[in-house]
C-alpha cells in the first residue's frame, strides 16, 4: 500500500509540494510517483528541525527574531523620554516570546546559553544608551531595566513542560516519545547534549518523572528554578 493510500485511511491529505522527508539515514519514498525530498533540516510550526538534532541554529534564528521585533520597537525602547516601566513590559510580553518560542523543547548547550545571554545583555544596553566603553556591570544594567532574565525564563518554560508530561496519561504521544530509548548504543565519545540532561542533574536521578508525579506543581518549580 502507498503512502498516500495509507494517509487516507486516517483521513490525511498530503500536499506533495510541502512534503519533505527527514532521517538519520538515506531513504527513498514515493509520493504520485515522484521522490520525496530528502532534507537534513526543516521548518515546521515555527521551529527549525534538524538532524542530527541540535538547537544551535534554531537558538542562532531565535535570537535574530527578537532582535528583529526590537527593531520594529526601536523608537520607543531606545527612547530616552520613554518611562522605563513600559520599555519592560514591552520587552517582556513581545521580545521574550520571539526568542524563546518553542524553548522548552530544547537541549540548551553552554554555549547556546552564552549566545542568548549575550544578545539579551545587547539589547538592554541599547535601551539604556550604555556602551561596552562605560564599564557598567551586568549586575547594574540588569539593575536598571529590570527585565525578566532570558535563561531564567526558558529554564522555567522547560520545567514547566516537563511537569506536564509527567503527568500526562500513558498513551499520550508526547509522553511515549519521552520514555522511548533507542535500541542500539551511543557511539563512542563525548555525548551530545540531552533535553532531559538539565532535569537529571538537578535531581540526581534518571526517574525525573517518578519525582514529578511526587511533588506539586510550585514545588516542582522552585527545584528547577532556584
Amino acid at each position: 500500500m502507498s503512502l498516500k493510500e495509507q494517509s487516507r485511511r486516517f483521513g490525511l491529505k498530503i500536499n506533495s509540494s510541502k512534503t519533505k522527508l527527514m532521517g538519520t539515514k538515506k531513504a527513498s519514498i514515493l509520493l504520485n510517483g515522484n521522490e520525496v525530498e530528502q532534507v537534513k533540516s526543516f521548518n515546521y510550526l515555527g521551529q527549525e528541525i534538524r538532524l542530527p538534532r541540535d538547537h544551535s541554529n534554531e537558538v542562532s534564528r531565535r535570537i535574530r527574531c527578537g532582535w528583529n521585533v526590537f527593531k520594529q520597537y526601536k523608537s520607543v525602547l531606545t527612547n530616552r523620554t520613554v518611562n522605563k516601566r513600559w520599555k519592560r513590559r514591552l520587552f517582556n510580553m513581545c521580545i521574550l516570546p520571539a526568542m524563546l518560542y518553542g524553548a522548552e523543547t530544547w537541549a540548551l548547550t553552554e554555549a547556546a546559553q552564552k549566545k542568548l545571554a549575550a544578545a539579551q545583555r545587547r539589547m538592554e544596553r541599547r535601551m539604556t544608551g550604555v556602551r561596552l566603553l562605560d564599564r557598567r556591570t551586568n549586575e547594574w544594567l540588569r539593575s536598571v531595566t529590570k527585565v525578566q532574565d532570558i535563561l531564567q525564563t526558558a529554564k522555567r518554560r522547560k520545567w514547566i513542560h516537563a511537569w506536564k508530561i509527567a503527568n500526562e496519561e500513558d498513551e499520550k504521544w508526547s509522553k511515549i516519545i519521552m520514555e522511548w530509548r533507542p535500541p542500539k548504543t551511543r557511539p563512542p565519545g563525548r555525548p551530545r547534549t540531552r533535553w532531559r540532561d538539565e532535569i537529571t542533574k538537578k535531581l540526581k536521578t534518571d526517574a525525573w518523572q517518578t519525582k514529578a508525579k511526587r511533588v506539586a506543581f510550585e514545588q516542582w518549580l522552585e527545584i528547577g528554578i532556584r
